[in-house]
């Protein structure tokens, strides 16, 4: 999802379903291995705009979403193996090991990590694939330098710490002498009781989801256990308020939250999914929508199915149709708030909110609840034959301090106005 220009033409590529840098192979009907790059530089000084151009330099995934997946990856990535060995004086031998296992239905992801490090294989084992780097030189040339320049967190860049001292010891050779072999098996063990007793340590309900993208279908007890924490719901009630939608697959079943946003706003929905990838099964994949006989591009991630979602959905809907909480005053945040705005907000000397969905009842409701709660100075303007919530600038300016904490730094132009929007890193698809 990121450039490279390592070819004559620079590149861009897709996280598709479950995928990361796989070839948009649906768009205008090409081919496998045509990545996209619209109006970018070819040579030095030589542009062409609104023509479309195909390399066939493999493009590369952006390291911070492979970071972010990492940190967000449910189970531990850095191994010390320890084995018995004939070949060996002391008996026994030290492998190190970077891995990551996911399920069948998600190959291309390790695909697209295989491909950025340019190293390791790919296996299936049982249910799902395995991508390993075992030869130390790979570990000691690409793997860790990659992590010390790419940052982890947690427990994650704890357990690299160590895991790069084995390393050490190892690139040493201090692994085949008593001592060195004994104080490689202590760092294995404290690895082993960071895992441990960051499973068992005391912290804020709800700080330390992990992502389930990948891990296997939930079993029915195991989505009923699964609940919203309150430092994740303001998300939720955000997004449902603007283009979030909840649907039940099957009569009388569980629902499941879709979340979508035009191409352009990428790096919004990444933030938004890296904060609710806990309830997904799936990373987020492109769509495609024909408008007035034009083609427009977006990304969307769905949740599982889970009976949590199924109370935000009682919450939000009557008879199918989307509806505005009776208990809005209790659940919209300042954080919610945000989320409403970044989804359907646009700034022109004020913030107009696109309320369209909701009837006039609703929005003298909802104004009502802005004025008390936010202290929010609000009014209802007409546009065609529908009514928009707009939000006068400077009670936006007073109160801006209580919503900074939670505006992604791409959409701050919807709050401050146009001179605040922030160029894209990234290609994006006309």
């Amino acid at each position: 999802m990121t450039k490279y220009n390592k070819g004559k033409v620079l590149l861009t590529s897709f996280y598709t379903q479950g995928n990361i840098n796989s070839s948009f192979n649906t768009l205008n009907g090409l081919n496998v291995g045509a990545p996209v790059t619209s109006g970018w530089m070819l040579k030095a000084g030589q542009v062409t705009a609104g023509r479309r151009q195909y390399s066939t330099v493999t493009s590369k995934v952006n390291p911070e979403l492979i970071i972010e997946f990492i940190n967000k990856y449910a189970f531990d990535c850095f191994f010390i193996l320890i084995i018995k060995s004939k070949k060996h004086k002391l008996g026994e031998n030290v492998n190190l090991n970077f891995s990551i296992n996911l399920p069948l239905d998600n190959p291309q992801l390790l695909k697209s990590i295989s491909m950025l490090l340019n190293c390791g294989e790919i296996t299936r084992v049982k249910n799902s694939f395995n991508f390993t780097v075992k030869d130390f030189i790979s570990i000691n040339d690409i793997i860790i330098p990659f992590f010390n320049k790419y940052k982890l967190q947690g427990k994650k860049i704890e357990n690299f710490n160590l895991w790069i001292r084995a390393a050490y010891l190892i690139k040493q050779k201090a692994h085949l002498t008593k001592e060195g072999l004994n104080e490689i098996k202590k760092i294995k063990l404290l690895m082993h009781n960071i895992i441990s007793s960051e499973d068992t340590r005391l912290v804020l309900y709800g700080s330390n989801l992990s992502s389930t993208v990948g891990s296997p279908r939930f079993t029915y007890n195991e989505r009923g256990l699964i609940e919203i924490p309150l430092n994740k719901i303001s998300v939720f009630i955000g997004i449902l308020l603007s283009d979030a939608n909840i649907h039940k697959i099957n009569k009388g079943g569980d629902a499941r939250l879709q979340f979508k946003q035009k191409y352009g706003q990428f790096e919004y929905l990444y933030y938004v999914f890296f904060q609710l990838s806990h309830y997904c099964s799936k990373g987020p994949f492109v769509t495609k929508a024909i408008l007035h006989k034009k083609v427009h591009y977006g990304l969307s991630f769905t949740t599982r199915t889970l009976p949590c979602i199924t109370k935000l959905y009682n919450l939000f809907y009557f008879e199918g149709k989307k509806i505005v909480p009776k208990n809005l005053y209790e659940i919209l945040t300042w954080e919610a708030l945000v989320h409403w705005i970044c989804g359907d907000g646009t700034y022109n000397s004020g913030i107009t909110i696109q309320t369209q969905c909701f009837t006039i009842e609703e929005l003298v409701f909802i104004i009502n609840v802005l004025m008390i709660k936010f202290d929010l100075e609000c009014s209802i303007h007409k546009q065609d034959n529908y009514s928009l919530l707009y939000i006068k600038s400077k009670s936006i300016k007073k109160n801006l301090h209580n919503m900074l904490p939670y505006i992604h730094n791409t959409m701050l132009y919807k709050f401050l106005g146009p001179k605040y929007r922030i160029k894209s890193r990234f290609t994006t698809i006309n």
